[in-house]
């Protein structure tokens, strides 16, 4: 310790007379030349005030200013304290010096290729060395020297905030900054193709309950055997026939137009007109008078035991009611009604032709083919328009 003690005293006598100082020689070079001893066993080198960051923290930010500008300091542990305002480059231990606003990085760790407006990502979560967190902060924040750099790069208010976004190259038009996208994407019909939902349909639709269908004047094939329920009149316009087999009653008088040759097979009688003729030449008897003649004629009634005919033409009268049986086929050329009451079978393919409503009481299905548009159900949720991400920071450079 006495060794020790007047080495100090003959450093400041020295520096008293000559303004240089040496240690370890008596010809100082500079202001301070310190000679190292070269025995093993001496422990040779020059060690700056070591200040944790803890300690160099409390110190605030107003202790330093234009009159410590070179100061040089040791930051031995950066586990405490903060990283803001002068301390906002002390990102691990090692030497500082203080260039008047803030404490940069002395020695190798200033040699870098980085230059002001690179960009990268980092697991780094604040600013270090240079790089800083593009966090949408004010350019005011920050430290004077930075300032200036930002502003070079045309961050004038503040700087970009890329959370939660990608970055991409800029086109011709663009300005370097320009946000755009969106991380979610509702799709409109404009998104969609040009093409309508349509499919081929072929179904049976279900009608439970009863209902009626509206038609325009259609015809309906009915392939099937199957019957109709009437209980009207049926015009006939036009000439046709009518197959009958059976009795006719005809109630009224009427007569029939005869001609031909009637049949007589069992005995009847027929009434005649007798002629008798009286000759003159007839001998009379004796004390006869003049000569005379006489026609003469009687009716009477002659029986006619055996089958023959008898040939009629004529119109007979027919005054009281009787039947008449048919069989073959009536030809009606004009147009008249049938009165019906009852149900027609039709046992052949036929069409009927419809317009107007159907009543349809009872369950039954409507069988359809054709083409139809289909909704598609779809209620617009936003899509997530990310692509597979892994989450990191983004920091820029500009300058320690």
């Amino acid at each position: 310790m006495k060794k020790t003690s007047l080495l100090i005293l003959g450093l400041f006598s020295m520096g008293i007379v000559s303004a240089q100082v040496g240690v370890n020689t008596e010809s100082p070079k500079s202001t301070l030349d310190v000679t190292a001893i070269n025995a093993t066993t001496h422990i040779a080198g020059i060690q700056a005030p070591r200040l944790t960051l803890a300690e160099l923290t409390a110190k605030g930010n107003s202790l330093y200013g234009t009159a410590q500008v070179g100061t040089i300091i040791f930051i031995s542990d950066i586990s405490g304290g903060n990283k803001t305002g002068q301390r906002v480059n002390i990102t691990i231990a090692g030497y500082y010096y203080f260039d008047g606003s803030a404490w940069q990085k002395l020695g190798a760790f200033e040699i870098t290729d980085d230059v002001a407006g690179d960009v990268k990502y980092s697991f780094m979560t604040v600013d270090h060395q240079g790089w800083y967190l593009l966090n949408g902060r004010a350019i005011s924040t920050l430290p004077a020297a930075i300032q200036a750099k930002a502003t070079s790069l045309g961050f004038t208010t503040n700087l970009p905030n890329t959370s939660d976004r990608t970055l991409k190259t800029k086109t011709t038009s663009e300005a370097l900054g320009t946000l755009g996208g969106t991380t979610t994407k509702t799709i409109t019909q404009a998104n969609l193709p040009s093409a309508p939902l349509a499919g081929t349909l072929t179904a049976n639709l279900a009608s439970a309950g009863a209902h009626t269908h509206t038609t325009g004047t259609v015809t309906l094939n009915t392939a099937d055997a199957h019957a109709h329920t009437v209980s009207t009149n049926l015009v006939a316009a036009g000439a046709h026939t009518h197959t009958v087999a059976g009795t006719l009653a005809a109630a009224g008088a009427h007569t029939h137009a005869v001609s031909g040759t009637l049949a007589s097979a069992g005995a009847h009688t027929h009434t005649a007109t007798s002629i008798y003729y009286i000759n003159s030449d007839v001998d009379r008897g004796p004390n006869a008078g003049a000569i005379w003649s006489m026609l003469a004629s009687t009716n009477t009634t002659t029986s006619s035991a055996g089958a023959h005919t008898h040939t009629v033409s004529g119109t007979t009268g027919s005054a009281g009611g009787h039947t008449h049986a048919v069989t073959g086929s009536l030809a009606t050329a004009d147009a008249h009604t049938h009165t019906v009451s009852g149900t027609l079978p039709t046992a052949n393919a036929h069409t009927h032709s419809v317009s107007g409503s159907f009543a349809s009481t009872g369950a039954h299905q409507h069988q359809i083919s054709g083409t139809a548009s289909f909704p598609t159900g779809g209620s617009g949720t936003a899509l997530n328009n990310r692509s597979a991400y892994m989450v990191v920071n983004t920091f820029i450079y500009l300058g320690q």
